[in-house]
């Protein structure tokens, strides 16, 4: 409808997006496949801190820790690889391979209910994190965080279902028929909410040092060329685009270029839709100004992580020394 109407097919055309390109079709779909499980883990990892209270803990344990193993090589030569740094190799190689354990973990999760339950609660759970895993992984143009959190009330339904009946037989009735732990019991089966936190608010921190140095950066170009006669311009998007159009800065357009002799062009290499190559010639080499960014990263192309999108990686979140965010300062001739 959409394609008659306006010349577009809005939804075919977000499902096609990802596939196109020179990339064989069957590596497209496993790499695809392998990014959804790493989001499903990354987004949801607080989901691994609850590990220890399901049934079966030791076969669970010898199951994800032989999945960890078999995913590293998998993680290096799909990922890693490529990365100059050791460190930095063996970061994105080892959480990559956790995130992924951690996704395979959540569906098995689903199936096993499904196995175990055979109602139509465990039925619609199911469907209920198969077909959001599905969308995000498959149907979207690109995998984000964003379409894998509507999973997460699922996977918690799931979890408490889980629990080990020897939590459950712990609790005693009160009056009213209602359950009540005992003190111990209920201390142990919250304690996860601490780790969980705990990485919610790293990530919270990381993606705001990221946020705050386009911020940073927007006023320091503003101090320094708000004054000058010349135009200022600059490329790329989100946060970056949205400050510095608050001053007289100009987003380029190389389509209908209007930049002439003596402007600035200012790109920031880690952002959207930017080329290094400004379109005409310039004066010389450009000026770099860095910005250092936290010990963790929501979103470096440098360190495969991609939270808002998985064309920077197939990492929703990365811990690991984070490469600085570098802005290019042109002259035109």
């Amino acid at each position: 409808m959409t394609k008659a109407k306006y010349g577009q097919g809005l939804f075919s055309n977000a499902i096609i997006y990802p596939w196109q390109g020179p990339v064989k079709a069957g590596r497209q779909l496993s790499g695809q496949f392998l990014t959804g499980l790493s989001f499903t883990g990354g987004c949801l990892f607080p989901a691994l801190f609850y590990a220890p209270f399901l049934k079966s803990r030791k076969v669970l344990i010898s199951g994800i820790a032989a999945i960890f193993l078999a995913l590293l090589p998998l993680l290096y030569f799909g990922v890693a690889r490529g990365l100059t740094s050791r460190t930095d190799v063996i970061a994105v190689t080892v959480e990559g391979a956790l995130f992924v354990t951690i996704g395979i973990g959540i569906l098995a999760l689903a199936v096993a209910d499904l196995i175990q339950q055979k109602t139509a609660d465990s039925l619609l759970l199911n469907l209920w994190v198969f077909g959001t895993f599905f969308f995000a992984t498959m149907m979207n143009w690109s995998i984000t965080s964003r379409t894998i959190l509507p999973m997460a009330p699922a996977v918690v339904i799931l979890l408490i279902r889980q629990f080990k009946t020897s939590v459950v037989a712990a609790a005693v009735t009160d009056g009213r028929g209602l359950p009540i732990l005992p003190p111990r019991t209920a201390a142990a089966t919250w304690w996860p909410l601490l780790p969980a936190a705990l990485v919610s608010l790293l990530v919270t921190a990381g993606d705001y040092k990221l946020a705050d140095t386009a911020r940073l950066a927007s006023r320091s170009f503003q101090n320094r060329f708000r004054n000058a006669p010349d135009s200022v311009w600059f490329e790329g998007h989100w946060g970056f685009q949205y400050y510095m159009e608050q001053w007289k800065a100009r987003p380029l357009d190389r389509v209908e270029r209007r930049i002439i002799s003596g402007d600035v062009l200012i790109v920031p290499l880690s952002n959207s839709n930017v080329s290094p190559t400004p379109p005409i010639p310039t004066t010389g080499p450009p000026e770099q100004v860095n910005y250092p960014q936290s010990l963790l990263a929501t979103m470096s192309s440098g360190m495969r992580a991609g939270f808002y999108s998985s064309k920077w990686g197939s990492l929703p979140w990365v811990f690991s020394r984070i490469p600085p965010e570098q802005y290019l300062i042109f002259r035109i001739k």
